[in-house]
């Protein structure tokens, strides 16, 4: 498979989804950088405020889309592990850990217990 086509079975190309991405971020820095430095340059107000603005928020759904492809298992394991691993108490994680496995009522929802 090469980043510039997607797979068969329908799914993106994700180096070309990374690819695209990062083209999107250096393409609205280097514009809207320039579009602020000719509103600095002319004056009359802010009018590149709004172009900024809308393609800020195209860039943020990009964002969301690119974030939402490149995201896995594993990457979510890591954050996962990161976490516990930054955790001040790790044998009260542990402990409820254990207690889960254990099926012991205490880490059930209120509703479920046997009280």
């Amino acid at each position: 498979m090469t980043a510039e086509r997607a797979p068969a079975d329908g799914r993106h190309s994700t180096p070309l989804v990374v690819r695209l991405y990062r083209w999107h971020v250096r393409a609205y820095c280097v514009f809207t950088g320039g579009l602020t430095a000719i509103n600095i340059y002319v004056g009359g107000g802010w009018w590149s405020f709004w172009p900024v603005i809308g393609w800020g928020l195209l860039l943020a759904l990009h964002f969301f889309y690119y974030k939402s492809i490149t995201v896995d298992e594993t990457w979510a394991q890591v954050r996962t592990d990161d976490l516990r691993l930054r955790s001040y108490d790790l044998s009260h994680i542990k402990d409820i850990q254990d207690r889960v496995e254990q099926r012991d009522t205490s880490v059930r929802p209120g509703d479920e217990r046997d009280e």
